[in-house]
């Protein structure tokens, strides 16, 4: 019998420096955090919302669905970090569309793997 669950699963890793919000004694203070996430593949339905997200042509709505896109995509991660769009806020545009770039070239790359 073909077993689903044994196969492995591959992981795009990212490494990256966001400012979360916490609370300690009642008051909010803004703290640097450097993330090692590895995230897993999209599910169909996952990679359609991304792509129509990515794919808006109304400025700040294309904006908007570029960090939410990039949002969803971070969550799927190994261990259940929650990124938070607010925590997204602080990334320029160039970063968000590097991670973009960066995580659909590697799963061009997987796709096309043998393995």
């Amino acid at each position: 019998m073909f077993n689903l669950n044994t196969i492995n699963k591959r992981y795009w890793d990212i490494k990256l420096r966001l400012i979360v919000t916490k609370i300690v004694d009642k008051k909010e203070i803004e703290e640097e955090v450097e993330l090692n996430l590895e995230v897993e593949p999209p599910s169909k339905k996952m990679l359609t919302k991304i792509t129509a997200l990515s794919g808006t042509k109304d400025g700040k709505k294309a904006t908007d669905g570029l960090y939410d896109a990039v949002e969803m995509l971070l969550n799927k991660n190994k261990v259940r970090t929650k990124i938070t769009a607010e925590s997204l806020s602080n990334l320029n545009l160039d970063q968000i569309n590097a991670i973009l770039t960066s995580y659909f070239e590697w799963l061009s790359k997987t796709k096309d793997s043998k393995n």
